[in-house]
C-alpha cells in the first residue's frame, strides 16, 4: 500500500519517504556513520589540548564520551526527523513544530554538558595535583626520617665509646644486642668501629688485634689504593656472623670510602660514602657507608687541627639502599614510583632505589608510560645530595577525579537525550495516540486470529492424542474428556461421565493412593501413579495418572480443576515384566553357559589325562616291572575314558541338533522287552561296581513290538539310568515298566535311593548346562547335558519325562510314550516279556560272534592323511583279512584306479580294489572332489567316505557326492568291519 503508513513498517522508520526504493535507506546510514567519525576525528583533535597532562587510558574513555555526547544527539534528531516525514493519517511531526524545542534541547543540553565537564576536566586536574603534592610530601618526610635514624644510631654509638676508657669487644656485643641495629634502624646490616693505624705500626697492632678481637684478625683491602701511610681498619662490627668479611678491612683502600672517612674526620659531623658494593652483602645490592668520627673527651674540638689532633676513630653503619628505603612505597599509599639518586643529576650510574606501585605486564610499557604528575626533591644527607624522583603511576593517574569528567559527559548526554526525547513524546501524543489506536486495532485482529488458530490446533491436539485428558474438579468428578478418555472410560459420550468420580472405577485398596497423589497436585507438586481402574463397561486396565493443578485466571473467582492424562500400560507394564523375564532368563542362561564350559574343561581334562598317562604308562611296558594284567589295565582304562570323551562329544552334537531343530527320528518295529533287557544288561556292570541293586519291573501286560526309534529310546533309558546310578550311594536303582491304559501310554519309571533334590533344584533340572547345582558338579561331575537332551528327545518321539524328588529321599524319573493302538495278539504278560527278552539275548550272542567274519580276500585302497590314523585303521582292516593300500589325498586316489596312473586317464578295468575307503578332508584333493571325480568318470566302485563330522547335514553331504556308504570317526572297529563286509564280493554276489 503505497504512500500510507503501517504501523510495524520499517522501512518507513528508516528512509522516510518512498518504501519502493534503497537509496534513502543508504543515504541514512551514510549520515550515521559520518556523524559517528566526525565526532571521533574531533574528540582525537580536541582532547590532547584541552587535557594533555592526562594519562592515555583516561584520555580514551574521555574520547568515548565525548564522541558519544556529539554524536547521540546528531543521530537521534536526524532519525526523528526522518520518521517525522513519514505520512500519516492527520499530520507530520515536521509540519506539526515539534522538532524546533527538541533541537533546542538537544543544542542546550549538549552545549551545557560540555562546559560542565571541561571545567569538571580542570577542577580534577588541579585536585589530582594537591593530592599528589601531598604524597610526594610524605614520601620526602619518611626518607629524610629513615636517614636520620642511621645518624641517632651513630651518635648513641660514638656516645659509648666516649663513655668507655677502653671499649672491649664484649661491651661493643653487648651494646649492640641491646641495641640491635636490624631492628632500630632498617637497611642497617650492622654497626661497627674503625681505628686509624700507621701501616709502620701495623705490626703491633695485628697482635694487639688477634689477642682482644680474635686470632684470625687480619688487615684486608677493600680496593687497590696504596698510595696513603695509614690504615682505616674495621675493628668492631656486629653481629658479627653476619658482617665477618669486613672485620680487620682497610676501608681506606678504597677511594670512596677514604674520602668520606677523611671528611668525616676532618668535619666531626655523620658523612655518607657515594654508592658502593658492601664486601659482606652477598646480593650486591646498591649501599654506602655511613660514618661518625669520634674524638677525645675533655678537649677542644674547634677547628680541623683539633679534631686531627683528639681523633680516635670512627663509629660506623654499613647500609644497603634497597633495604632502607623498603616499604617506602607505603607512604604513597601504592599511587607513586620512587626513584632515589646519589646525585642531583639523575642517572643511571647514580641511581640508589627504584620502587613502582603499579607493575606493568609488559616492561616495555612500563618504560614508554609517561606520569601526569612527576617532582623531584633535593635531600642532604651525610654531607651529600641526594635527589628524590617521585612520579604518579596508574594508580593514581585512574583514580576517581580523573573519570569524573567522563562520568559528567556520559551522565550529560543521557540526561540531554532523555529530556529531548520527553519533549518528543509529549509534542506527539495526539499523533501516536491515532497510531497505537490503528496499531492495536491491527494486533487484536491478529491476536483473535492467532488464538483461533491455536484453539484449532489445540482442539486437534486434545481430540487426536492417544492419551485420555480429563478435567477434573476438586473432588475428582470428571468435567470434560477426549475420545481417548472416552474409550479408557468405556464411555459412549461425555454426558454419560457427568457426576462420576475417579474413585468410583477404583479397588478401595488404591483410594488412599489416589486421593494423595491429587492432593500432591492440588499443592503444586509433581503426581504421578499406577493404579487398576475398571471401566464403565467392567474391563480391567491398568492405569498411569500424570495431573497438574489448573486455574481459570478470567473468571472474577478464581476456580480450581484438575488435569489429569489417564494412560492405559497395561500392555507395556507386561511387555516390560516380559523383557525383564527374558533378561534375567538370558542373565542365568549366560550364567549357566559359563558353569558349563568350567565344568566341561573338567569333564575332557580328566579323561585325557587318564588317556595321556596311561600311554605314558604303556610306553615304559619294555620295563621288566610292568606285567601281563597290568597292561590290560592300562588299555582298559584308555579305552573308558576314550568312551567317556566321545560320550561328552556325542551329547554336545545332539544337543546342537536339538536346538537347531534337525534332530530327527525314526519309527520303526521293535520289541520293547529286549530293549528293556539290553539296557539293563548294559548298566549292570555300573550298578555292581557301586554295589547298588539294579532290577526292573514290568507291572503289566506291555506291547510286544511298538513303532519308535529304537536307538533314541536306549539313549534316554541309559541317561536316566546313568544318572540314577552316579546319583546314588547306597541302596537300589529300578526301572518300572507299565502300560497306561487310560492314556494308551507307555510308562518307564526310574527309580533311585539317591541324594534327591529340592523344588528350587527341580525347576532348573531340564535346562542346558545346568545341574543341581555346583557343588553337585564338583562331587559327581558331569556335564549337566543328558537330562535336557533326554527330556528332548522324549518329546521328539511324543512323550516327555517327568519327575518327582525329596532332598535324601530318592528321586523317580518317568518317561511316557504314547503308542499306537495295540493289537490283541501283540501282548506280553510279565512273565512273557522276561523270557522273551532271555531268548532274545541268547540270539544277540549268536549274532554277536556272527559278526567277526573276516574280510578276507578283499582288497581295499584307503586315502587317509594322518599317519596314525593309516596305521590303526590298516591294521584293524588287515587283521579282518583285507589288502590294503594306502595313499595320502584325493589326487593319488584317481591315480590308483587309472589305466596310466593318472588324475586324467582311463579308469582300469577291470578294477584292482573292491572298495574306496576314503577321508573326506584331506590336503591338496579332499575326498568330496575326488569322489565326484570319480563318478564323473563312470567308476562304479563302492566308496565309503571316512569322517569325523557326525552331523546330520554332513553325512547328506557325503551321499550327494557319490560315497555308497558312511562311516564316523573316531573308528569303532566293529562298525568300520561291518560297513565293509556289505561290499564284499561274496557279499555282493548273493544279493545278485
Amino acid at each position: 500500500m503505497t504512500g500510507q503508513w503501517v504501523p510495524g513498517d520499517t522501512r518507513h522508520w528508516l528512509s522516510g519517504a518512498d518504501v519502493q526504493t534503497n537509496r534513502h535507506l543508504l543515504r541514512n546510514v551514510a549520515e550515521i556513520v559520518g556523524t559517528v567519525m566526525l565526532a571521533e576525528v574531533i574528540s582525537m583533535l580536541v582532547l590532547p589540548l584541552v587535557a594533555p597532562q592526562w594519562p592515555l587510558f583516561s584520555l580514551r574513555l574521555l574520547g568515548m564520551a565525548v564522541t558519544l555526547l556529539i554524536a547521540a544527539p546528531i543521530i537521534i534528531f536526524r532519525l526523528i526527523t526522518v520518521w517525522g516525514r513519514r505520512p500519516s493519517p492527520e499530520t507530520s511531526l515536521v509540519s506539526s513544530g515539534v522538532m524546533k524545542p527538541v533541537g533546542l534541547v538537544l543544542a542546550c543540553g549538549v552545549t551545557l554538558t560540555g562546559f560542565i565537564a571541561y571545567w569538571m576536566a580542570c577542577e580534577s586536574h588541579r585536585q589530582s595535583e594537591v593530592a599528589f603534592d601531598a604524597l610526594s610530601e610524605r614520601i620526602k618526610t619518611e626518607v629524610a626520617r629513615r636517614m636520620n635514624e642511621f645518624e641517632d644510631g651513630l651518635r648513641a654509638l660514638r656516645g659509648l665509646h666516649e663513655a668507655s676508657e677502653e671499649l672491649t669487644l664484649q661491651e661493643f656485643r653487648e651494646y649492640c644486642r641491646v641495641v640491635d641495629p636490624k631492628v632500630y634502624f632498617q637497611g642497617a646490616m650492622g654497626q661497627g668501629f674503625i681505628r686509624s693505624v700507621q701501616k709502620d705500626n701495623s705490626g703491633p697492632f695485628v697482635a694487639w688485634a688477634q689477642e682482644n678481637l680474635g686470632e684470625d684478625f687480619q688487615i684486608k683491602t677493600a680496593g687497590s689504593l696504596d698510595e696513603h701511610d695509614d690504615y682505616f681498619v674495621i675493628c668492631h662490627i656486629e653481629p658479627y656472623a653476619e658482617n665477618q668479611a669486613a672485620r680487620g678491612l682497610d676501608v681506606g683502600s678504597e677511594t670512596n670510602r677514604r674520602v668520606a672517612a677523611e671528611k668525616a674526620r676532618a668535619t666531626g659531623v655523620p658523612t655518607l660514602t657515594a654508592k658502593i658494593n658492601l664486601v659482606q652483602d652477598q646480593l650486591n645490592h646498591n649501599g654506602f657507608l655511613y660514618y661518625l668520627a669520634v674524638y677525645q673527651t675533655g678537649v677542644p674540638l674547634e677547628t680541623a687541627q683539633q679534631r686531627e689532633a683528639a681523633f680516635l676513630g670512627w663509629v660506623y653503619m654499613p647500609i644497603t639502599s634497597e633495604l632502607a628505603l623498603d616499604g617506602i612505597l607505603l607512604s604513597g599509599d601504592g599511587k607513586v614510583d620512587v626513584e632515589v639518586y646519589d646525585t642531583m643529576a639523575i642517572d643511571l650510574s647514580n641511581k640508589l632505589f627504584c620502587g613502582h606501585g603499579f607493575h606493568f605486564e609488559d616492561e616495555e610499557q612500563g618504560h614508554q608510560y609517561v606520569p601526569v604528575f612527576s617532582k623531584s626533591y633535593p635531600l642532604s644527607f651525610g654531607g651529600r645530595r641526594w635527589t628524590v624522583q617521585i612520579n604518579s603511576n596508574p594508580n593514581f593517574d585512574t583514580s576517581g577525579l580523573f573519570l569524573r569528567p567522563i562520568f559528567t559527559t556520559v551522565f550529560g548526554a543521557t540526561l540531554t537525550i532523555l529530556f529531548a526525547m520527553m519533549v518528543w513524546n509529549l509534542g506527539t501524543s495526539r499523533l501516536r495516540a491515532i497510531q497505537l489506536a490503528e496499531s492495536m486495532t491491527v494486533d487484536l485482529k491478529a491476536a483473535k486470529e492467532e488464538a483461533e488458530e491455536g484453539f484449532r490446533r489445540f482442539n486437534t491436539i486434545f481430540e487426536n492424542v492417544p492419551v485420555g485428558v480429563n478435567l477434573l474438579d476438586v473432588d475428582g468428578c470428571v468435567l470434560d474428556t477426549n475420545p481417548a478418555g472416552l474409550e479408557l472410560w468405556e464411555a459412549e459420550s461425555q454426558e454419560e461421565l457427568r457426576g462420576i468420580s475417579i474413585l468410583d472405577q477404583l479397588p478401595k485398596q488404591a483410594h488412599n493412593l489416589v486421593i494423595r497423589s491429587l492432593c500432591d497436585a492440588m499443592t503444586g507438586h509433581p503426581c504421578c501413579v499406577e493404579f487398576q481402574m475398571t471401566g464403565l463397561r467392567g474391563t480391567n486396565r491398568l492405569i498411569e495418572l500424570h495431573a497438574v493443578v489448573f486455574e481459570n485466571p478470567t473468571l472474577q473467582y478464581k476456580k480450581t480443576y484438575l488435569l489429569a492424562a489417564l494412560r492405559d500400560v497395561t500392555v507395556q507394564r507386561q511387555a516390560e515384566a516380559n523383557l525383564r523375564e527374558a533378561r534375567e532368563k538370558a542373565e542365568g542362561a549366560n550364567q549357566s553357559k559359563s558353569e558349563f564350559l568350567a565344568n566341561m574343561s573338567h569333564e575332557i581334562r580328566t579323561p585325557m589325562t587318564a588317556i595321556l598317562g596311561y600311554t605314558d604308562l604303556l610306553a615304559d611296558y619294555s620295563q621288566p616291572n610292568v606285567v601281563e594284567p597290568e597292561r590290560k589295565e592300562y588299555i582298559d582304562t584308555i579305552r573308558r575314558n576314550g568312551e567317556h570323551l566321545l560320550a561328552i562329544i556325542n551329547d554336545i552334537l545332539d544337543l546342537s541338533k536339538i536346538e537347531a531343530g534337525k534332530m530327527t527320528v525314526e519309527s520303526v518295529p521293535m520289541r520293547l522287552d529286549s530293549l528293556v533287557r539290553d539296557v539293563m544288561d548294559l548298566m549292570h556292570v555300573k550298578a555292581s561296581a557301586k554295589g547298588l541293586a539294579l532290577d526292573s519291573i514290568i507291572e503289566n501286560k506291555i506291547p510286544m513290538i511298538i513303532h519308535s526309534d529304537p536307538i533314541r529310546l536306549r539313549q534316554i533309558l541309559v541317561n536316566l539310568l546313568g544318572n540314577a546310578i552316579k546319583f546314588t550311594e547306597i541302596g537300589r536303582v529300578r526301572l518300572r515298566v507299565c502300560y497306561v491304559k487310560s492314556e494308551n501310554s507307555l510308562r518307564l519309571s526310574v527309580e533311585d535311593t539317591g541324594i534327591g533334590m529340592s523344588e528350587d533344584q527341580l525347576g532348573k533340572l531340564f535346562q542346558a548346562f545346568v545341574q543341581a547345582d555346583n557343588s553337585t558338579a564338583r562331587r559327581f561331575g558331569g556335564t549337566g547335558l543328558g537330562l535336557r537332551i533326554s527330556k528332548r528327545l522324549a518329546q521328539i518321539l511324543g512323550g516327555d519325562i517327568n519327575v518327582t524328588s525329596e532332598p535324601n529321599a530318592g528321586s523317580v524319573f518317568s518317561l511316557s510314550l504314547s503308542i499306537e493302538k495295540i493289537d490283541e495278539n501283540n501282548w506280553l504278560t510279565p512273565d512273557e516279556a522276561c523270557s522273551a527278552a532271555a531268548q532274545k539275548k541268547t540270539g544277540l550272542d549268536e549274532s554277536t560272534k556272527l559278526s567277526t567274519v573276516a574280510l578276507k580276500g578283499m582288497r581295499i585302497l584307503l586315502a587317509e592323511d594322518g599317519p596314525d590314523n593309516v596305521r590303526l585303521i590298516s591294521f584293524h582292516l588287515r587283521k579282518a583279512g583285507a589288502e590294503v593300500v594306502t595313499v595320502e589325498n584325493g589326487k593319488l586316489t584317481i591315480e590308483q584306479v587309472t589305466q596310466d596312473g593318472t588324475i586324467d586317464g582311463p579308469l582300469e578295468v577291470p578294477a584292482r580294489f573292491d572298495v574306496i575307503l576314503t577321508d573326506m578332508q584331506m590336503p591338496e584333493m579332499d575326498g568330496y572332489q575326488s569322489t565326484q571325480l570319480l563318478r564323473d568318470k563312470g567308476c562304479t566302485l563302492p566308496i565309503v567316505a571316512l569322517t569325523a563330522h557326525a552331523m546330520a547335514g554332513d553325512l547328506q553331504k557325503c551321499l550327494d557326492a557319490g560315497c555308497s556308504s558312511y562311516t564316523t570317526k573316531p573308528i569303532d572297529r566293529k562298525r568300520l568291519i561291518e560297513v565293509l563286509q556289505q561290499y564284499h564280493p561274496e557279499a555282493m554276489s548273493a544279493t545278485t
